[in-house]
């Protein structure tokens, strides 16, 4: 049985033989390793509420925390609906996430900015390589919206580093 996915950003369709979507034993450690970076990026976004300042700044950070808890909460779903047991907590990734928010505190709203910036370029890169696989489906369009999501964190991020130069 073949099937049609979009795979590109390009408006490009692939015919994807139905063998050539990951098992459910690789879709859920690929899926656990997002949870993961989806466990650490909310205690990062929590770090960084507590330190900013301007509370324009610290309202869109709150904003985009919700966004990275649905993912979290999306993704343990997807590995529970495929038979796994979601991790409960974040990894070793916590230290080198978070770490910099909270040393930058110091340096006040910019350096925290400049930190989550660091952060959301390592999440966009994970979820850009995870939309590269072929999930099942109802996976894939998550993987799909999360991409989008997190690109946008990165783009106003950006923005805001700017307007504070």
């Amino acid at each position: 049985m073949k099937l049609t996915l979009e795979k590109s950003d390009e408006h490009m369709m692939q015919i994807i033989n139905e063998n050539d979507v990951m098992n459910s034993a690789d879709v859920i450690s690929k899926l656990r390793d997002l949870v993961a970076l989806e466990f650490n990026a909310i205690e990062t976004y929590e770090a960084a509420i507590e330190r900013l300042e301007d509370l324009d700044y610290r309202a869109k950070i709150t904003e985009f925390l919700g966004e990275h808890e649905r993912h979290l909460m999306e993704l343990c779903d997807a590995i529970i609906e495929e038979g796994g047991t979601p991790p409960d907590g974040g990894d070793y990734k916590q230290f080198l996430t978070k770490g910099p928010v909270v040393l930058a505190g110091i340096g006040g709203d910019k350096a925290i900015l400049q930190a989550m910036l660091l952060n959301e370029s390592l999440t966009n890169r994970l979820y850009e390589n995870a939309n590269d696989e072929i999930f099942p489906g109802y996976i894939q369009l998550k993987l799909k919206q999360a991409l989008g999501d997190v690109r946008h964190h990165r783009v106003w991020i950006e923005s805001a580093i700017e307007q504070i130069e």
